[in-house]
C-alpha cells in the first residue's frame, strides 16, 4: 500500500472535482486503507481543475464605464466563470523564467490579471516588458504608479525602445524636471512643447519648400523657353552643316562628275574644255598618222600571206611528175622558184615591222601628248577640289561653332531642368521644348495652389494647437504616470468618441494600496487590466494611497482589495505558505478555507493533508510539504502516490536526440541545474527553480526503454497540462544578502 492509501479506513474513489466532474488527468486508485479515527465517510481526491466551467451570459456586454463595476460584482458574487487563459508567445527576452512565464499569461489573459511581486525590481521590469512587448503588437498601455520614482524608472525601461511612443504622464504636484534625463524628455509637457514647436517649424518649412519649390519651376519655365529659341535655331543651322559635312566626304566624286558633264558652265568646266580642245587638236595628226600606217601594215601583212601561201604550193608542185593526160595534150609543167618567194616574203616581214615601229613610235607620242594633258586636268580637278574643300571647311567650322554654342546652352538649361527635379529632353527640338513647357505649366500652377494652401494650414495650425496637441498625446502608445496624473495630465484629456476606453491595458503597480473603488473608477480607462504588487497578510491594515481626489482615505476593515483578488483568481498548483511547500489539487474559496481538515501522512507525518468536504464526500485538495522540500522532490512523491505528472513547460518546445536518450527541452526554463525525476519507466523530468517559481526544463525519454519518437511525443501530448483558469502570477522575492536563493520567501 502507499502511504496516501493508509490514511483512512474507506476508499479512494477515481479523482473527482467538488462539481462532480471528472479529471482526464488524475490516476485511479481503488485500493482502500485503513483510517485510524472519525465517522465513517467517503474519501474522494480532488480533481487537478482548479477553475470553474465557462459561463454564458445572456446580458449584453456592460458600457465601458461601466465594465471594471460589472466584471468585479460578478467575481465577487461567484457567478464570473473564467475562461482558459493561454499563454502568448514571446519574443527573445533574456529573462528568468518565471518572468517570461508572467509575461506570457499577461498578454493571453482578457480581463483582469493579478501580479504578486514582492521585489520592486523584478515587478517593475515585468510590467516594463509586457508594456513594451503589447504596444509592439498594436495596443496601447496605461501604466500608474503611486510612486512616481517608480513610474520615471519604468517609463526609463520602457523608452529604451526608440520605436515605441511613450508619455511619462504627470500630476499637478510633480516636477516636470524628472530625476531621470530621459524622463524629463518624454513628459507631456516636454513632448507638447516639442510637438508644438515642431509644428510651426513643419508648417513653416513647408511653406519655405513650396515658395522654393515655386521659384525652380519658374526657372525652369525660363530655361524651357530658351531651350525653344535654342532648338529652332539649331532647326535653321543643322541641315546646312550636315550637307556641308556629307558634301566634304563626296567633294571629289563631285568635282569628277563634273568633268564629265557638258552642260555645266563654271570657269572649272571652261577650263577643262580648254584643254580637251587642245588635246584633241594636238593628237588629231598624230591619229591619222596612225590610221594610214595601220592602212599600209594590213595591206602587207595581206600580201605577206599570199606569199607564203604560193610558196607553200610551188614547194608541193616540185616534187610531182607530169600527169598522163599532160604528156598527151603536150601540155608543159609550169616551173615556179621558191626562192624568189622566199626573197618576196622576206621583203614583206622587213616592210611590216618598219611600219609597225612607225605605228609605236607615233603611239608613244601620241600618249606623251596625252600624258602632258592628263596631267594638266588632273592638275585642274586637285586645284578645284581644294579650292572647293577649303570654302566647305570654313563654313562648316562656322556652323559647328554655332552648333558646339547652342549645344552647350543647352547642356546648362538642361542641368538647370535637372536640378529642378525634371527629365530634360533627350534632344534639342523644338516639339522637346513645347513639351518641356507643356510638362512644367500645371506643374507651377500646382505648385502656386501649394504655396497658398501652405500658407493656409500655417494660419490654421496656430489657431488649432490645443486641438492638435491633445490628439497628438492621445498617440502615445505607452503612458505611464501616477494615479492623480490622470485628473490633470493633458494626455488624458476628455474624448469625444466614449464608445470604447481609450486604452487596451490599464497597470496599477502598487496595487495592495487600492481599494475597490479607486479600481472601479480608473477601471473605465481600458479595456483589461492588470494589478501588481504585494499581498500583505490578513490582518494587514495598510492605508490606501489611491483614493479619489477630494475623498478621504478610510483604513479597510479586512483583507485588502488586492488580497481577495489573489484568493479569487489563484488557481496555480504550486504556493509558498509560511516556510512550507503546497501542492493544491482543487481551488478552495477563502470562506472554506477556515474548514478544512489537516491530518498528516501515517508514515510521513511531516507532510500534511488538508481535506474539504463535498456532501458526505471527504476530499483531499492540498498536500503541504514540509520546510526545506523542494517542488522536485515533491512532484517524485506526488507520482509515487498520485501517479500525478506535474508538468509546468514555458516557452516553446524543441526535441534533441541522442544515441540513448530523446529529450523535449524548453530553453525558456534555463540549461543548467536543476533536478532529474523519475515518472515513468524510462521517462525522466528536469525541474529548475523553486516553489511557484519552479518549470519543467526537459523531459527525458529513455530510448533503451522501448520509446520511440511517436510515442514519446504522443505521451508528452497526453500529460502536458491543460490550460489553466488562473490569473495570478506569483514572482519570488530576491534572496536577501546570507539567505539562500532557493528558500522560498514570498507568501500566498
Amino acid at each position: 500500500m502507499t502511504d496516501l492509501e493508509r490514511l483512512a479506513p474507506h476508499s479512494l474513489p477515481v479523482v473527482a472535482s467538488p462539481s462532480g466532474s471528472t479529471d482526464q488527468n488524475a490516476s485511479p486508485h481503488p485500493e482502500t486503507a485503513p483510517r485510524s479515527d472519525g465517522p465513517s465517510m467517503s474519501l474522494t481526491l480532488a480533481t487537478r481543475n482548479p477553475g470553474r466551467p465557462i459561463t454564458e451570459l445572456a446580458n449584453p456586454p456592460p458600457a465601458p464605464d461601466d465594465r471594471g463595476r460589472s466584471w468585479l460584482t460578478r467575481l465577487f458574487a461567484g457567478d464570473l466563470g473564467l475562461q482558459t487563459l493561454a499563454p502568448a508567445p514571446l519574443p527573445p527576452i533574456d529573462r528568468p523564467v518565471v518572468e517570461l512565464d508572467a509575461v506570457a499569461r499577461i498578454l493571453g489573459c482578457h480581463e483582469l490579471f493579478v501580479l504578486e511581486a514582492p521585489d520592486r525590481l523584478i515587478r517593475e521590469r515585468v510590467i516594463a516588458d509586457f508594456a513594451r512587448i503589447a504596444a509592439a503588437r498594436g495596443e496601447r498601455i496605461l501604466v500608474l504608479s503611486p510612486d512616481p520614482a517608480a513610474a520615471d524608472r519604468m517609463a526609463e525601461a520602457i523608452a529604451s525602445d526608440p520605436s515605441l511612443k511613450i508619455i511619462r504622464a504627470l500630476a499637478e504636484d510633480e516636477n516636470p524636471i524628472r530625476a531621470l534625463p530621459l524622463v524629463s524628455r518624454i513628459t507631456s509637457i516636454a513632448l507638447g512643447q516639442r510637438r508644438v514647436e515642431q509644428m510651426k517649424q513643419d508648417a513653416m518649412a513647408a511653406v519655405a519648400r513650396s515658395e522654393a519649390e515655386l521659384t525652380t519651376i519658374a526657372a525652369a519655365l525660363t530655361a524651357a523657353e530658351d531651350l525653344r529659341l535654342l532648338a529652332v535655331r539649331l532647326s535653321e543651322i543643322e541641315p546646312d552643316r550636315r550637307a556641308l559635312s556629307a558634301r566634304l566626304d563626296r567633294l571629289d566624286t563631285e568635282v569628277r562628275t563634273e568633268t564629265e558633264e557638258t552642260h555645266s558652265s563654271n570657269a572649272f568646266t571652261a577650263r577643262l574644255s580648254v584643254l580637251r580642245i587642245d588635246r584633241e587638236a594636238a593628237t588629231a595628226p598624230l591619229v591619222a598618222s596612225l590610221a594610214a600606217l595601220a592602212t599600209q601594215r594590213a595591206d602587207k601583212e595581206t600580201a605577206l600571206a599570199a606569199a607564203r601561201q604560193l610558196l607553200a604550193g610551188a614547194t608541193v608542185d616540185a616534187g610531182k611528175k607530169t600527169g598522163f593526160f599532160a604528156r598527151f595534150l603536150h601540155k608543159p609543167k609550169h616551173q615556179t622558184d621558191p626562192a624568189e618567194f622566199d626573197r618576196q616574203i622576206m621583203e614583206t616581214e622587213r616592210e611590216v615591222k618598219e611600219l609597225v615601229a612607225r605605228e609605236a613610235s607615233i603611239h608613244a607620242e601620241a600618249e606623251a601628248v596625252g600624258g602632258r594633258f592628263d596631267a594638266e586636268r588632273e592638275k585642274c580637278i586637285a586645284e578645284e577640289v581644294t579650292t572647293r574643300r577649303t570654302t566647305t571647311e570654313v563654313r562648316l567650322a562656322e556652323l559647328t561653332r554655332d552648333r558646339d554654342e547652342i549645344a552647350g546652352r543647352f547642356a546648362a538649361r538642361a542641368r538647370e531642368l535637372d536640378r529642378a527635379g525634371f527629365t530634360p529632353p533627350a534632344q534639342l527640338t523644338v516639339e522637346a521644348a513645347n513639351r518641356v513647357t507643356a510638362e512644367l505649366t500645371p506643374c507651377w500652377e500646382e505648385v502656386a495652389k501649394r504655396v497658398a494652401a501652405a500658407r493656409e494650414r500655417l494660419n490654421q495650425l496656430i489657431q488649432s494647437l490645443p486641438e492638435l496637441l491633445r490628439q497628438f498625446l492621445g498617440d502615445a502608445r505607452v503612458v505611464i504616470g501616477t494615479p492623480g496624473s490622470v485628473d490633470s495630465d493633458p494626455t488624458f484629456e476628455p474624448r469625444q468618441d466614449l464608445s470604447a476606453p481609450a486604452f487596451s491595458v490599464l497597470v496599477l503597480d502598487h496595487a495592495e494600496e487600492l481599494t475597490e473603488p479607486d479600481f472601479t473608477r480608473l477601471a473605465v480607462l481600458a479595456r483589461r487590466w492588470v494589478l501588481a504588487g504585494t499581498a500583505p497578510g490578513e490582518d494587514s491594515r495598510q492605508l490606501p494611497i489611491m483614493a479619489a481626489p477630494g475623498s478621504r482615505p478610510v483604513r479597510p476593515t479586512g483583507p485588502t482589495f488586492f488580497a481577495r483578488l489573489i484568493r479569487l483568481l489563484d488557481r496555480e498548483p504550486w504556493a509558498i505558505e509560511g516556510d512550507r511547500l503546497v501542492f493544491r489539487l482543487c481551488h478552495v474559496p477563502s470562506d472554506q478555507r477556515r474548514q478544512l481538515t489537516r491530518e498528516p501522512v501515517l508514515d510521513r507525518p511531516e507532510i500534511e493533508l488538508r481535506f474539504t468536504t463535498d456532501g458526505a464526500d471527504a476530499v483531499l485538495a492540498e498536500i503541504a510539504f514540509p520546510s526545506g522540500s523542494t517542488v522536485a522532490s515533491s512532484k517524485a512523491y506526488l507520482y509515487e502516490q498520485l501517479g500525478e505528472v506535474l508538468l509546468r513547460p514555458c516557452g516553446e518546445q524543441i526535441w534533441e536526440r541522442s544515441d540513448d536518450y530523446l529529450v523535449a527541452r524548453w530553453p525558456a526554463a534555463g540549461v543548467t541545474g536543476g533536478d532529474w525525476i523519475e515518472l515513468d519507466v524510462g521517462v525522466r523530468e528536469k525541474v529548475i527553480g523553486t516553489g511557484p517559481a519552479a518549470f519543467t526544463a526537459a523531459v527525458s525519454f529513455n530510448l533503451a526503454a522501448g520509446w520511440s519518437e511517436q510515442t514519446s511525443e504522443a505521451w508528452l501530448s497526453a500529460h502536458l497540462p491543460p490550460p489553466s483558469v488562473g490569473r495570478v502570477a506569483v514572482l519570488p522575492r530576491l534572496a536577501p544578502h546570507g539567505v539562500s536563493p532557493h528558500r522560498p520567501t514570498a507568501v500566498v
